[in-house]
């Protein structure tokens, strides 16, 4: 990997029972979450992270990712676990897209763009491929299995008798709507999941860099912004909603979660922008973090703060960069 910035420590430690450490803890990496979902499955939210700052710690970092990948495949094999080794691996994918975009100065947006078609390209191969090779699409049976937990649900209340009439009625109509709706908005949720992946990713990959080298992929996060042409696009969706014409409402309302998820990470943004300027205690901005992502009125919040920044340009970001173009331009005269 031609170009590719390393840190000192690189250069010194090519070859070794250091690479070995290195192989073997991102094999442990791949294996764990597969080993013990319940236990270890946040750990898949990390491999795209572990790759990124491989890959720019390391000279040799995409080899030990490569020998690390093998081991976990042959360790899977024997453990029979290999068919979420190889879903895992998609993982590896997005670190992979997100570090060559560092390395050629990529937005923050188009870095994220690249890695989420990326991964929702792996994610649909394999899909094809398990459905072409078995004969059975997971999603078609994942529903199926939903709908079965619904209906066993609905019967084991229906027997209890402390429960009234009236709230039986609400847990129903809870239910079926659930089992109408969420097959309908399900291509949003996969996609909510991959920008969520991605986002992550870039933004403690970002930090974890810089901590342990002296590169940074992206800016710090308080001034990633969003292309201002992308509100039109959240905009048809909201207007296509309107439409009584059922396929197209559905194409809107995924459309409008997906893009909604989009303008929350840019609120987020702002809200960190201006906890940095107003030097808010680490405790205390930690507190409102949880208290906006975690509350629905708080994720509400973030989201108009997104689109707002559009608009109203919150945090200056368009004005300092037009000041800048003319002091460089008054510079150059």
């Amino acid at each position: 990997m031609a170009g590719v910035p390393v840190s000192f420590e690189a250069e010194n430690n090519k070859t070794g029972s250091k690479s070995v450490v290195y192989i073997l803890f991102f094999a442990l990496v791949l294996l764990l979450p597969t080993a013990q979902i319940t236990m270890f499955g946040w750990i898949f939210f990390t491999i795209p992270m572990t790759v990124l700052f491989y890959l720019y710690r390391w000279r040799f970092g995409f080899r030990f990712i490569i020998a690390g990948l093998f081991l976990a495949a042959v360790i899977g094999g024997f453990i029979s676990s290999l068919g979420l080794v190889i879903f895992t691996s998609t993982l590896i994918g997005v670190g992979y897209s997100l570090a060559q975009s560092g390395f050629r100065s990529d937005s923050p947006a188009l870095s994220g763009f690249k890695a989420a078609v990326l991964l929702g390209s792996f994610w649909i191969l394999l899909l094809t491929a398990q459905t072409a090779l078995t004969g059975i699409n997971p999603i078609s049976s994942f529903l199926g299995s939903l709908d079965h937990d619904v209906e066993q649900a609905l019967a084991y209340y229906r027997q209890s008798e402390t429960i009234a009439p009236d709230t039986m009625a609400l847990l129903e109509q809870s239910f079926y709507q659930m089992k109408t709706i969420f097959p309908k908005i399900l291509p949003s949720i996969m996609t909510s999941l991959i920008l969520l992946i991605v986002w992550s990713t870039m933004l403690f990959g970002n930090k974890l860099v810089l901590k342990f080298t002296d590169y940074r992929p992206w800016p710090d996060h308080q001034s990633w912004k969003l292309p201002d042409k992308l509100i039109w696009v959240l905009i048809a969706a909201a207007l296509i909603t309107l439409i009584p014409v059922t396929p197209l409402r559905i194409t809107g309302i995924n459309i409008l979660i997906c893009l909604s998820l989009i303008y929350l990470f840019q609120g987020f943004s702002v809200l960190s922008f201006f906890m940095h300027r107003w030097n808010v205690p680490q405790v205390l901005r930690f507190f409102l973090y949880a208290m906006m992502l975690f509350q629905s009125f708080g994720t509400a919040l973030l989201i108009i703060i997104g689109i707002g920044d559009v608009w109203l340009d919150l945090r200056r970001l368009k004005k300092n960069q037009e000041d800048s173009k003319d002091h460089d331009h008054i510079d150059k005269q």
